[in-house]
């Protein structure tokens, strides 16, 4: 039903950790779901910071509801003041309950708000329908054993026919919802049972818990009985379909579950939230340290200190504090394009789960808007430079926005010739630098940092020589000088008849 991308994996204590796919394709479209905001991160930007495997290395949440929350948190960054504090105290009241035994809801298949809003069948005159033919059998039965005469027979065979026939529709357009159904008792029965707890963390979640009575609970808990002994019992399955026990009991817990479809709804996101926030701080134990980042609306600058990315176990950090765009130039290999996605990440994560894989963060609220990893497409027959033109252009789009943006490209028009690529580039640079953008940019081309304005300049290095090659990863304040492409093709043994015609071609054209 949904692609299967990577897996989640639970580690209760004690146990064996338990993997399970994640259906990215599912929670991609849970976003219609979520308010947009000023910062939503669009699928370029998600792609290009690897965020389905960020996510999958971060996801500790225990039902769909958490999942979903999570996922859309990260692709609807915070801001403004007012939603990060709201945050931080979710967090803050979660982190005291800790979402013991979210684990006994677990995860449902199935679009929960679609089949709840759109697959319930709450029809009265159907059930009236039911109702009457299951009467009809009663009647039927109980005349016969009356009179002790079996000419009724034939007829109350073809009824059972009939409701057989029901019975057999009834199951095949409805699994969908019968498991919507047992995954409602899930989430209600938990919050029941949490009740005194989750008034202190969501007073609102509770009213709406209990607008589910206990009535309506236990005509619940008999219909996911009945579907759950299916077939078990043969005397039972006959007296369920003569009587259609199972499909007149459905109808009466649709109708209800109508006419408590927000109360329901408001649950599923109160879990969802919990959940969330409870996976969120079990993210940070993983950590070897984090920050909570500060935000100071109207000044430019953004510094971090030693900052890291979340997939690199022995990761190298780094810090920077930028007041204006930034160029970075250095060799292939040493660390440009991971520092770009270390940002981005960092960015994201401060104004989503207020959690900075650094020491210090600190900066405006932002859009984030990336260019780092294009490839052609084949399948659209676009190339690559017009792909990258497209990225391009929705970053300009945003260049006299009153929300600030944060932009992050990996060598500008690589897939264009260097005439070209070169003046569109400068231009494209500085109209960004000088409106409401704050650029970092990765360049192996030297020649456009002389017409840049409004940019700071800093570098990665390299050792290459014919024995090693290493890199530190570090970056610094300045200006790289040095190139290693014809070194790492001498380091893996290319002819030393073509390194010396490469190198004397580079001589001629530098003249």
């Amino acid at each position: 039903m949904f692609r299967k991308y990577f897996i989640r994996y639970k580690d209760k204590p004690g146990e064996k950790k338990k993997y399970e796919e994640i259906k990215f394709d599912a929670l991609k479209e849970s976003m219609k779901y979520f308010e947009s905001t000023e910062s939503s991160v669009d699928d370029i930007t998600w792609d290009d910071l690897n965020m389905d495997k960020v996510y999958t290395k971060m996801n500790y949440t225990l039902t769909t509801p958490g999942e979903e929350y999570l996922y859309n948190w990260l692709r609807n960054p915070l801001d403004n003041d007012a939603s990060i504090e709201q945050r931080k105290k979710l967090l803050d009241d979660v982190k005291e309950y800790e979402g013991q035994g979210l684990e006994g809801i677990g995860y449902c298949d199935y679009d929960f708000k679609d089949v709840v809003k759109n697959g319930f069948k709450s029809s009265f005159a159907m059930l009236s329908v039911f109702a009457l033919l299951a009467l009809s059998s009663v009647a039927l039965i109980v005349y016969s054993a009356i009179i002790k005469e079996l000419t009724l027979l034939p007829v109350l065979g073809a009824l059972f026919l009939v409701n057989l026939l029901i019975h057999y529709k009834f199951s095949l357009k409805y699994g969908a919802q019968m498991d919507i159904l047992i995954y409602t008792l899930k989430i209600l029965s938990y919050s029941s049972k949490n009740k005194k707890t989750l008034k202190k963390i969501m007073p609102k979640l509770v009213l709406s818990v209990e607008a589910f009575d206990e009535s309506f609970v236990s005509v619940m808990n008999k219909v996911v009985s009945l579907f759950k002994k299916e077939g078990m019992d043969l005397i039972a399955d006959y007296i369920n379909i003569t009587f259609l026990i199972k499909e007149i009991n459905f109808l009466i817990v649709s109708m209800k579950i109508d006419r408590r479809r927000q109360e329901l709804f408001n649950v599923y996101d109160g879990i969802g939230k919990i959940d969330a926030c409870r996976s969120i701080l079990r993210y940070r134990k993983d950590l070897k340290y984090y920050s909570e980042p500060e935000f100071i609306s109207g000044r430019n600058e953004m510094s971090l200190e030693e900052v890291y990315h979340p997939l690199i176990e022995d990761f190298v950090s780094n810090s920077i504090g930028a007041k204006e765009s930034v160029a970075i130039t250095g060799s292939n290999m040493s660390g440009k394009s991971t520092f770009l996605r270390t940002l981005g990440i960092n960015a994201l994560f401060s104004q989503s789960i207020i959690t900075s894989l650094s020491k210090s963060y600190s900066g405006e609220f932002c859009r984030l808007i990336t260019s780092i990893s294009l490839s052609d497409n084949i399948m659209n027959n676009k190339s690559f430079f017009l792909m990258e033109a497209e990225a391009i252009k929705r970053m300009i789009s945003y260049k006299d926005d009153d929300y600030p943006s944060l932009v992050l490209i990996d060598e500008i028009f690589k897939g264009t010739n260097p005439t070209e690529r070169l003046a569109a580039s400068v231009e494209i640079l500085n109209l960004l630098a000088m409106s409401n953008v704050k650029v970092f940019v990765a360049t192996h081309d030297l020649p456009i940092l002389k017409d840049l304005d409004m940019y700071e300049f800093y570098y990665f290095k390299e050792n290459v020589t014919d024995e090693s090659l290493s890199f530190d990863y570090k970056i610094h304040k300045g200006i790289s000088n040095t190139r290693n492409a014809i070194k790492i093709l001498k380091y893996v043994k290319y002819p030393e008849s073509l390194l010396n015609n490469i190198n004397g071609r580079i001589s001629t054209m530098e003249v």
